[in-house]
């Protein structure tokens, strides 16, 4: 645990170091080999970026724009609980974790989902993911992959300087499909085509 600590810090660090203006060519380099990646898929989880997370919301929106159904994980009140989604729609108000989510909607259980954008700490080139810490996304979907083979798709999204040669990782944690950065798609398990 005190190695995934450490190693979290100093991630979120080369992440805050990054210039302002290379974080927003970022996620529009994210939305445009995001868009085409996730063509298919139609009803897509998103996230709302905290701190220094890549920012997905300029690849949620050319979703948005070809006819995508998006959504965002709201947090149960009572811990330990899956996450379950609603449509991205105003108004947001913060959940449990202080993070704006819908306040109304119908919601979507992980299974419904095609494909989830799923934000990242750190992450290597076999799919491994080093998260917030909360066990939020491993909860949710370690039970949907095993009922649900390949769906829906787990795609991490991340800078570049996130990559570890080997991500630390535990028997509950949920490998991605992929992770995309600014430079390029890390393809880790099969994907739908």
């Amino acid at each position: 645990m005190c190695k995934k600590h450490g190693l979290r810090r100093g991630l979120r660090e080369r992440r805050k170091a990054l210039d302002p203006l290379m974080r927003a060519a970022s996620a529009r380099s994210v939305a445009r080999h995001g868009a085409r990646l996730l063509r298919r898929a139609r009803h897509v989880g998103a996230y709302w970026p905290i701190g220094s997370e890549l920012d997905p919301r300029p690849l949620a929106r050319a979703l948005m724009r070809t006819r995508h159904t998006l959504y965002l994980p709201v947090v149960a009140r009572r811990p330990g609980r899956p996450l379950s989604f609603l449509p991205w729609r105003p108004p947001f108000a913060p959940g449990p974790l202080r993070i704006p989510e819908p306040r109304w909607g119908r919601k979507a259980s992980a299974r419904r989902l095609d494909a989830v954008l799923v934000p990242v700490v750190g992450f290597d080139a076999r799919g491994w993911r080093l998260g917030q810490g909360g066990g939020y996304y491993d909860r949710t979907f370690g039970v949907v992959s095993r009922k649900i083979r390949g769906r829906p798709l787990l795609i991490g999204i991340a800078y570049e300087c996130q990559r570890l040669g080997s991500a630390p990782r535990e028997s509950h944690d949920v490998r991605l499909h992929a992770v995309l950065t600014e430079r390029r798609l890390y393809r880790a398990r099969q994907m739908m085509a």
